[in-house]
């Protein structure tokens, strides 16, 4: 759209080329308030937002349990793989046979206590 504005003198007009999208005054336009429609239900916003908030709330508390029970899994697995190497190990020793019989400990002797010895070291 073209424009004749003239110019201080009024001899000569000047011309000025403006874009149907642009306005001309800011006043005409009607303000954009389709970013605050949401307050016109604020009572059903609000329940719809804490709804959302109790979901993501109880999806999060559902992922933590299934990464815990995945742990417990796998350490289960673990410490049944490392039984069972154990035993193999244990399996795997020779066996002797002890002949209590022939033994010459004394079974009604008392308990071994070592004492304490305090070494004097010379002073040099």
């Amino acid at each position: 759209m073209l424009l004749k504005v003239p110019s201080v003198d009024w001899t000569d007009q000047i011309i000025y080329v403006v874009d149907d999208d642009e306005s001309l005054s800011d006043f005409d336009d009607e303000p954009d308030f389709s970013e605050y429609m949401w307050m016109e239900n604020e009572e059903e916003f609000d329940k719809n937002e804490l709804q959302r908030l109790e979901e993501e709330e109880i999806m999060q508390e559902c992922f933590e349990a299934m990464i815990e029970d995945e742990l417990e899994e796998q350490i289960n697995e673990w410490e049944k793989a490392k039984t069972e190497e154990q035993n193999t190990a244990l399996s795997a020793l020779p066996k002797s046979e002890c002949n209590v019989e022939k033994s010459v400990l004394n079974p009604m002797a008392d308990e071994f206590v070592p004492l304490r010895h305090i070494m004097d070291f010379p002073a040099s």
